[in-house]
């Protein structure tokens, strides 16, 4: 009876791990397929980030002179600017192309997983 018990929690889990890794591989796909550049998010996070996207890097820097008044930026300003805009840029593409190789491997360990599982409970016995 014991050993039923076990075969069944066994079963369960394994199956649960699947699971995940199949619903972990469909979205990644989805993702691959339905959006232009793949989300910075991760396919099986559970928390609401979303990631940082390239509009998050274009915010109007306004410069204020000595009276407290607004001036236009200066040359070095301007590309220091350009700068921290591109350094942004650069963070979002590298974060989107962590965020593809997470959800690739996570998808796949699952997948294996619940797999690997089901093969070795035979040798449970």
């Amino acid at each position: 009876m014991k050993e039923n018990k076990l075969s069944y929690f066994v079963s369960v889990l394994a199956l649960i791990f699947l699971l995940l890794g199949i619903y972990g591989s469909v979205r990644t796909a989805l993702n691959f397929y339905l959006f232009e550049k793949y989300p910075s998010g991760g396919v099986l996070s559970f928390n609401n980030y979303y990631g940082e996207r390239e509009e998050d890097c274009a915010y109007p820097m306004t410069y204020y002179s000595i009276e407290g008044q607004t001036r236009p930026a200066t040359a070095d300003e301007e590309k220091m600017a350009g700068e921290q805009k591109e350094l942004c840029l650069s963070r979002v593409a590298k974060s989107r192309e962590t965020a593809k190789v997470n959800d690739i491997s996570v998808s796949l360990f699952y997948l294996f997983l619940g797999a690997g599982i089901f093969v070795g409970k035979r040798y449970l016995k």
